[in-house]
């Protein structure tokens, strides 16, 4: 029988030319294996899903006793490209009577059955093929006892469905293998909140622990991706549905109703605005960020240590967030020297290091705060009558608001002491009015991160508010620059000037290629999350680096050149360039009973996203950008490969159960078409008319071959 799925497998043909141009470097024939043998088993676990899949068909064929004449993985179809004619198989061999083979074109597989062929040109051909004549003209033609057509319905709908009964079934045995081994995973785990995300606004506080979130529960840890899994597809339902989220601190439970909000600059992904929790241990491969105040204390011989103590304030590596009250006392003194003390890895011996306060680096622009997009519940901004809409003019009586001063500032322990007084302007037009507001700061919430580069709000955890810093020049100090820019004029463009023309590599280290080919070919301050990530990317960038930078002035909305440079500034960055270990776990069954039992709950959850996911597409509440074809399926395949044989099991149960539902889909030429007519002859007691069942069948190839093109183009258009 015919199956589909979305399957490529990645070109290899110039490997061995590419080993002989290594010469005899080590380093690139081992890479160079590595890859190899990453793209081997991604075939290898690809191809076995389609396998079992038509093995499920050919088993339940041959105890029914039908002749299978052909059993292939991938089609063995002709293939010329101009004058180049591709061989139609990748091996073939013959066994009894069946011919068994590897097609040349990798998208599914199949069963070739005596009389059954899902190409509707040669269904007379075959029809006449498996025909016996009877003794004398007036007995009608009898089929092949062997042939597919000659078996009872029944008998007919159990092979139809063997195939998508026996990908369930393995997907729940490849699952039960990986928990088997141990599945590695991230804990649903409240390590930080976005700034003015749901959350943040909830007043979810860090270091609680995700135990359900709407109807996914579970009776161990809960793993991160399913929790963002979970919201993504109840957003894609009914974006403005709120989410029940439950978190557990201790021995308490709180529960939330949280409205995910728009990703910044994919308003079609939405979130709760919670990040994974990190473990106190620092990164053994990269333990702190170059060119950071933490790289000038911690060398080679703390790499992958672990902080136990902060400030003399110890630290529990043993719960659930154990960096959270690190991250936030940095936070809370990031103008003070502070200590910590560190175990080394594999020595009794800790060791105290001083990490002194990290200079933010500016480029010479303060940039103004937006209208207040959110207020944390039971914030002193709350309290005190603060609005979603306000816009602060003035702080402490200073109309010179800088927005990201406002929000490292009030989060200082030498600064929350003092009330802070807010002026906004609040309402338009006749109903505008300008209101005071003094203003308490809440310690306990100082420590909540006040920037993101993924988010576009920055937020003041102890204020309570959070809002949208805006690319309109609050002040600027150009010393150099010949055409000055002045309060009010809005930043459109910056583009990076190298020294020499060359990256340094410290940046190369940094940064990611994206972010360099932004910043080299023009960084526009147009997505809602580009100020931020712009202002975060400046802090490790070398002083003296110069852009080119493009403004429109507020006079007269001209678009003027002018430069940047980036140099220090009077305020102090919230972090220090320590990079913490995430906190990961590994689920593992303890018996045979166990291992089952997981596999079932992964299967089960698969097939439920498998359904709903159709169910969202048919409503046309998902985009085509999130429909992944054969290209992505590999890049996938690969990606999970990369992680270990028990990643690579669960993402072939995903790969089972997607392959089971679709090819059960009603669509003529699938499994699920023949059982469809079969369905039909069943209740009608005869089988429907050849001509309408060939017609629809040639219809539903011609679908197919639509959507592959669809997939594959789809594909491409999102890769690139």
């Amino acid at each position: 029988m015919f199956s589909f799925t979305g399957i490529s497998v990645t070109e290899l043909c110039d490997a061995w030319s590419l080993m002989l141009a290594a010469g005899e470097d080590p380093g690139f024939l081992a890479g160079l294996l590595s890859q190899v043998w990453l793209w081997v088993k991604v075939a290898i676990g690809i191809g076995l899903v389609i396998f079992v899949h038509e093995l499920g068909h050919f088993l339940a064929a041959k105890f029914f006793g039908v002749k299978c004449e052909k059993f292939y993985v991938g089609f063995d179809v002709p293939i010329q490209l101009g004058p180049i004619k591709l061989p139609r198989t990748l091996g073939k061999f013959q066994y009894g009577e069946t011919e068994y083979g590897i097609g040349i074109l990798p998208l599914g597989g199949y069963v070739k059955m005596l009389g059954q062929d899902d190409d509707p040109r040669n269904a007379e051909k075959e029809a006449e093929r498996i025909k016996v004549d009877g003794d004398d003209e007036a007995t009608e033609p009898q089929f092949d006892p062997r042939s597919y057509p000659a078996k009872p319905v029944w008998q007919r709908m159990i092979i139809i469905s063997a195939g998508v009964i026996v990908n369930v079934i393995t997907g729940i045995l490849f699952a039960a293998m990986a928990y088997g081994f141990g599945v590695p995973y991230t804990p649903a785990v409240v390590g930080g909140v976005t700034p003015g995300g749901a959350a943040w606004t909830a007043g979810v506080r860090p270091g609680g622990e995700v135990i359900a979130v709407a109807d996914l529960r579970s009776e161990d840890q809960l793993h991160f991706n399913e929790m963002k899994l979970e919201i993504m597809e109840q957003s894609f339902d009914d974006p403005d549905q709120a989410v029940g989220v439950q978190i557990r601190y201790g021995d308490d439970v709180n529960e939330y109703k949280l409205v995910p909000q728009p990703y910044p600059d994919d308003p079609d992904m939405r979130m709760i605005g919670i990040s994974n929790a990190s473990s106190a241990q620092l990164m053994p491969g990269q333990s702190v960020y170059p060119g950071s105040v933490a790289a000038d204390v911690i060398d080679d011989d703390l790499a992958g240590a672990t902080v136990v103590a902060i400030d003399g304030q110890a630290v529990d590596s043993e719960s659930v967030a154990p960096a959270t009250l690190i991250d936030q006392l940095l936070l809370r003194r990031a103008d003070q020297d502070v200590k910590l003390t560190l175990q080394p890895v594999g020595d009794d011996s800790p060791r105290d290091v001083v990490l002194a306060p990290q200079p933010m680096r500016g480029v010479g622009v303060s940039f103004r705060p937006g209208p207040i997009t959110a207020v944390r519940k039971d914030s002193p901004a709350e309290k005190a009558g603060i609005k979603v809409g306000d816009v602060i003019t003035a702080v402490d009586g200073n109309e010179n608001v800088d927005a990201y001063d406002l929000v490292l500032r009030s989060s200082l322990d030498s600064v929350i002491q003092t009330p802070i007084t807010l002026t906004v302007v609040r309402g338009q037009g006749a109903a505008e009015e300008t209101l005071e507001f003094e203003l308490q700061a809440d310690s306990d919430a100082a420590g909540l991160a006040p920037i993101s580069p993924a988010a576009s709000d920055i937020a003041s955890g102890s204020l309570g508010i959070a809002f949208r810093p805006r690319p309109f020049v609050a002040s600027a100090d150009q010393t150099d620059a010949d055409e000055q820019l002045k309060p009010g004029d809005e930043l459109k463009e910056v583009r990076v000037q190298w020294a020499g023309g060359k990256v340094p590599e410290s940046v190369q280290q940094q940064l990611s290629d994206e972010a360099l080919l932004r910043l080299t070919e023009g960084w526009e301050f147009g997505s809602p999350s580009s100020l931020n990530s712009f202002v975060t990317l400046v802090q490790w960038l070398p002083e003296g680096t110069r852009f080119q930078a493009f403004a429109k002035t507020a006079q007269d909305s001209r678009v003027i050149e002018t430069e940047l440079v980036v140099g220090p500034t009077d305020l102090f960055w919230h972090e220090r360039g320590l990079v913490f270990q995430p906190t990961a776990g590994v689920q593992r069954a303890d018996g045979i009973a166990s291992a089952f039992q997981l596999g079932m709950r992964e299967g089960g959850r698969r097939l439920k996203d498998v359904f709903g996911f159709l169910g969202l597409l048919v409503q046309g509440k998902v985009k085509a950008k999130y429909v992944g074809g054969p290209i992505r399926i590999v890049q996938m395949a690969g990606a999970q490969a990369e992680q270990g044989i028990s990643k690579q099991l669960l993402f072939l149960t995903m790969l089972s159960m997607n392959l089971a539902i679709l090819n059960f889909l009603p669509i003529p030429a699938l499994d699920g078409g023949h059982m469809m007519f079969l369905t039909a002859e069943l209740i009608r007691g005869k089988r429907v008319d050849e001509q309408l069942e060939m017609k629809l069948t040639l219809a539903g190839v011609l679908a197919i071959l639509a959507l592959m093109i669809f997939v594959f183009a789809n594909d491409i258009i999102q890769s690139s």
